[in-house]
């Protein structure tokens, strides 16, 4: 059954998203989503004034894709320490095979916003920041939370550029020693340390 749309915007996004999953993020131009999606060029560029914003849109479509996924998780966990990053965890790892497609579709739309926007790369960065920023209130250690998301990039770029591949076991083991980094006892800042010894003198 054909999809309906909702809007012209989100018929172009669509089409985008299936340029990019056949040509790579280096394949997408205006004229191949304007093939892809079939709408005019007039109604392209009503939604998408330049390419640049049609690539913002696609990040603000895997930041809502991720936000959700991520907020479904946290609603089934009940402890507050470290929920945000165990989210990200279980997003990357426990997805079902459809929606990681798609997801993994959007974070090639990422990087090809990255590659041709100063503009999308300042949202991306934002972006990791507000996570990082989330997970220290959250009481985790800074370079933990590094740690944790610098490994879900390595491991979901691995995976999309097939340049590793998993087996189970692997994967299992991975996914531990990111949960077992979240779960850790966090170490408080040695400023905060020598203040407290401070004041029992």
């Amino acid at each position: 059954m054909p999809r309906v749309y909702s809007s012209a915007r989100d018929k172009i996004l669509d089409a985008a998203e299936r340029v990019i999953l056949r040509d790579g993020p280096r394949g997408v131009s205006v004229d191949a989503v304007l093939a892809e999606s079939g709408v005019s060029k007039g109604g392209f560029f009503h939604h998408f004034p330049t390419k640049a914003t049609l690539l913002a849109g696609l990040l603000e479509r895997l930041s809502r894709s991720v936000e959700a996924i991520a907020a479904a998780s946290m609603r089934g966990d009940s402890r507050p320490r470290g929920r945000a990053l165990r989210a990200q965890i279980a997003g990357a790892f426990d997805l079902p095979p459809a929606e990681r497609e798609r997801t993994r579709t959007l974070v090639l739309a990422l990087i090809a916003g990255v590659l041709e926007s100063p503009e999308v790369a300042a949202q991306a960065r934002k972006a990791n920041r507000d996570a990082l920023a989330t997970a220290g209130d959250e009481g985790i250690d800074r370079g933990a939370a590094l740690c944790v998301q610098l490994a879900l990039d390595g491991y979901v770029l691995g995976e999309i550029f097939k340049t590793i591949k998993l087996d189970r076991d692997d994967r299992e083991a991975l996914r531990t020693t990111l949960y077992g980094l979240v779960d850790a006892t966090p170490r408080r800042p040695a400023r905060r340390r020598r203040k407290r010894a401070a004041g029992r003198r």
